[in-house]
């Protein structure tokens, strides 16, 4: 069965598009057939990195419904085993397409004939990207050790929790109105906190929320800690663990260290992955020790979630109050 590896970051500039580049590659060294795709709709640029042309079709044909085969979208990335999928920027609203092609999007990235494959969302925490996210439960998020970056890593962590445990609930039910509530009235200035909400709903409702806990249990994100100087960075991502199993109950994975690499910015202006052009440097090193890590693990479908009119969140998702 295909792994499916979304890529996040809670905020640009980490490096999550290198990574997911890097990573690919290093998958395919492992005689993995590997499929990348350019998932940051509206803001695509993948293709660079990858020195390919932006004269390929890509997402945007099959949101506006001009192919209804993901596999048609597929292209020679010059990599040994390794395909890619445009995002295409040239539509306008790619990135707000409605459940229903959301769903068929899902649908047909489970059909893809490969080993893995990754996609590279955009950054930030759109309800899109979270749901695509969440395709799988041990997605990789990408941070570096600054503290806007950890801050905003578990931001986007937060409001995946949110919205994985909407997800879990029929569309209209009246769980879900509980927790809309719950969100809403957090909104309005109380701090309550995703930890409190499990437990009101787990009093409320004990019998459905015991398979929902069990659920929970399952999702470990996987972070990447990208930009690595200092050895003390390592000691952010312990606080970002622990503030993860603190307030959100949730348990995650550090699957990679990657050293600062100046080189990186220059394979990038080059349109050519580091670990192509510069095999041996730590970066690539620590990009092979993270695939090998990564092949450690199953990325199936997480085909648990109920999407359909989970949008009803898309404007009250987060409380506030908890930072």
């Amino acid at each position: 069965m295909v792994n499916i590896l979304p890529v996040a970051s809670g905020k640009g500039g980490v490096g999550k598009s290198a990574i997911s580049t890097n990573l690919s590659v290093a998958l395919a060294e492992l005689g993995k057939k590997v499929i990348l795709i350019d998932f940051d709709l509206g803001g695509s640029n993948l293709h660079t990195l990858l020195g390919l042309k932006n004269n390929h079709a890509g997402i945007g044909n099959f949101i506006y419904r001009q192919t209804d085969s993901l596999s048609s979208l597929l292209q020679d990335s010059g990599i040994p085993g390794m395909q890619f999928i445009a995002g295409d920027c040239l539509f306008p609203g790619t990135a707000n397409m409605d459940f229903f092609i959301k769903r068929k999007l899902m649908k047909e990235l489970v059909k893809l004939d490969a080993d893995y494959v990754i996609l590279d969302l955009g950054a930030g925490s759109a309800y899109n990207t979270l749901d695509f996210y969440l395709m799988t439960h041990n997605s990789l998020l990408i941070t570096t050790a600054e503290i806007t970056s950890i801050l905003n890593a578990y931001s986007f962590l937060k409001a995946a929790a949110y919205r994985f445990l909407v997800g879990q609930f029929k569309a209209k039910s009246e769980h879900r109105t509980f927790i809309k509530e719950y969100i809403e009235h957090s909104a309005a200035g109380a701090e309550n906190s995703f930890t409190e909400l499990l437990e009101n709903l787990k009093e409320r409702y004990p019998e459905k929320m015991e398979s929902v806990l069990e659920e929970l249990k399952l999702y470990r994100p996987q972070v990447i800690l990208n930009q690595c100087r200092v050895s003390q960075d390592l000691e952010m991502c312990r606080r970002l663990r622990s503030l993860v199993k603190n307030k959100l109950s949730l348990d995650m994975d550090f699957v990679g260290c990657i050293v600062h690499e100046e080189e990186v910015s220059l394979a990038i202006a080059r349109r050519k992955p580091l670990i192509l052009s510069h095999s041996d440097c730590d970066f690539s090193k620590q990009i092979r020790a993270t695939a090998e890590r990564i092949c450690k693990h199953d990325y199936e479908f997480n085909e648990n979630l109920e999407f359909d009119d989970i949008g009803m969140f898309e404007n009250s998702f987060i409380p506030a109050g908890e930072n």
